[in-house]
């Protein structure tokens, strides 16, 4: 039986160290990598990394459905959507092709967070948003990306790209696997460098790893 072809789909703007320190974590999956700046476009060149293109980072949908509607051209039977400073193990990918033949999208409740050496634990939303899909981590099937024609993240956002594509995919009916890693023994981490989105600090629910 042939194995299963995944690849990661990420975005990048500056943070080179983060973005290489994450991306040689993961030597054993292909990694499609869309930029913003020539700067950019330079360091990935010395990457082992296939750099989708160029696209401006405002508003950062837009960017991240270019990326999306990149592969199109690309051979893959599942993506898995990291940000520049997250990374994955091993297992994570066996993961994932064992599930992708039952379900279009697979997502996590929860996540890990690397800050200063220390590793965090954080559970997932709480309140009305419990049981939502964190941030990193989904993963599409090519079937069902074709079903929406790769039109994943359609509205013009900043903030707030989960939600859009989130209920992108609720929209579309999709068959989802709605998991946490944690059950499942697998590693999904985001390296807070100081300069992401979301502080550390501003998350509930978060435990410091011994």
């Amino acid at each position: 039986m042939e194995q299963k072809k995944i690849i990661v789909l990420s975005a990048m703007h500056g943070r080179n160290e983060t973005v290489k320190y994450c991306l040689d974590k993961m030597p054993f999956v292909d990694v499609v990598m869309i930029y913003s700046t020539d700067s950019d476009g330079a360091f990935l060149d010395r990457q082992n990394v296939f750099a989708t293109g160029q696209f401006e980072n405002n508003p950062l949908s837009f960017k991240w459905n270019a990326g999306v509607m990149s592969l199109e051209q690309i051979d893959f039977d599942a993506v898995i959507l990291l940000g520049s400073d997250d990374y994955i193990d091993e297992a994570f990918i066996e993961f994932v092709r064992s599930k992708i033949d039952e379900y279009e999208m697979i997502s996590f409740k929860d996540i890990y967070f690397e800050q200063d050496n220390k590793t965090y634990y954080w559970s997932g939303y709480e309140g009305t948003r419990k049981g939502e899909p964190a941030g990193a981590g989904k993963v599409y099937t090519k079937k069902f990306l074709e079903r929406i024609k790769y039109n994943l993240f359609h509205e013009a956002r900043d903030r707030g790209l989960d939600h859009v594509s989130w209920t992108r995919c609720k929209n579309a009916n999709v068959k989802v696997l709605n998991t946490t890693l944690k059950e499942n023994d697998i590693f999904l981490c985001d390296v807070k460098d100081g300069e992401g989105m979301t502080k550390l600090i501003s998350l509930d629910n978060v435990v410091e790893l011994k």
